[in-house]
């Protein structure tokens, strides 16, 4: 039985797909693991409904969605900038802790000890 993506999977393979137009959908489903057809009709969901269009009937978007966030799109691009910012502090090996007088102090990780 093949397995169910939820949309916010989809619309990651959709844009995926598009950031490199050299790429054939064929050779892009096969290293993804999913049919063409199956591809073929997330973009054309996708290009009408947006993550909307990706959700199954049964379900519905607020439902997909993490606690707290809104769908609009200025609302994405916030959410996505903030996890780039963590993400490069976190390579950079940095962590943010709020103090109690509600102020944000970076801290650095441990470092990783490569003897166990």
């Amino acid at each position: 039985m093949a397995k169910h993506l939820d949309p916010l999977q989809k619309e990651f393979l959709i844009r995926q797909y598009r950031s490199n137009p050299d790429i054939k959908v064929s050779d892009f489903c096969n290293a993804n693991h999913i049919s063409e057809g199956a591809f073929k009709t997330w973009l054309k969901q996708y290009e009408t409904g947006g993550l909307e269009g990706l959700v199954r009937a049964t379900k519905s978007v607020e439902s997909v969605l993490p606690e707290g966030i809104e769908r609009t799109e200025e609302n994405y691009k916030r959410e996505i900038m903030k996890l780039r910012i963590e993400n490069e502090r976190l390579k950079k090996n940095y962590t943010v802790e709020t103090t109690e007088a509600g102020e944000q102090v970076y801290i650095p990780l441990k470092p990783k000890n490569s003897e166990s």
